[in-house]
């Protein structure tokens, strides 16, 4: 079956489409792909038909906002692992091509029985026990770090785009030291929600601090703090 225009681009954006989490202005350009790319509609269809089976026994309950920028919050810090670990990209493919062997309808149901169990631990329980959640403050949106055994997550939400050839940086500062430099550079959705995986130690971190930086980051900061959370 051949494939259409653009088609890598889309082609793992199916199960994000038929569960309606796709912006809208990416919906209406996957909508035009999956007009042209059999491939993609064929997979579409079949995961439809799984979300249609999903149980909607639950009473309906009105998710938190922040609760999309979590959920891609722990989608990209589990990207984040697998970068730094190296993972090639050829195993990437290996495993999308041995996942078709598996019905469609029944993997879409376990991911969506994962996805309900992230959803269900963080509204249930607001997160793991050794898990805390600290504002940030100053101004540029509204953020939280969530702090972990794995390092921290930024979930920030209302974030204005930086200016053309910036980024949103995170900095780690240490009591009598000047801003430590992290890889964590982020640029705000299309909604402006935004997500970013602070790895490693913190300990001795008495604050997170994010800034403005050429794309690519810098060394020291060569911009005012705009948000920081303080840790106490």
């Amino acid at each position: 079956m051949s494939v259409g225009p653009d088609h890598e681009r889309w082609e793992d954006a199916a199960g994000t489409y038929v569960l309606g989490a796709l912006p809208e202005a990416e919906k209406a350009l996957y909508e035009e792909h999956l007009a042209v790319c059999p491939v993609c509609r064929a997979e579409a269809d079949e995961l439809a038909v799984a979300a249609r089976a999903l149980p909607v026994s639950a009473p309906a309950m009105k998710p938190p906002p922040a609760l999309k920028a979590r959920i891609m919050a722990e989608v990209e810090r589990e990207a984040a692992l697998l970068a730094s670990a190296g993972e090639p990209r050829v195993a990437r493919k290996e495993r999308r091509r041995w996942r078709f062997a598996l019905p469609m309808p029944a993997v879409a149901l376990a991911c969506a029985a994962l996805l309900l169990g992230i959803v269900g631990g963080a509204v249930l329980f607001g997160g793991g026990s050794d898990a805390r959640t600290i504002d940030f403050q100053g101004k540029g949106g509204v953020a939280e770090l969530e702090l972990n055994d794995n390092g921290a997550t930024i979930v920030a939400s209302n974030m204005a785009a930086p200016p053309s050839g910036k980024t949103y940086m995170v900095w780690l500062k240490r009591p009598g030291k000047a801003p430590e430099p992290t890889s964590a550079l982020f640029t705000p959705r299309r909604d402006g929600s935004a997500t970013a995986s602070v790895t490693g130690d913190m300990n001795g971190v008495e604050a997170v601090l994010i800034n403005q930086e050429p794309l690519g980051g810098s060394t020291t900061p060569t911009s005012p703090v705009l948000m920081s959370a303080t840790l106490t």
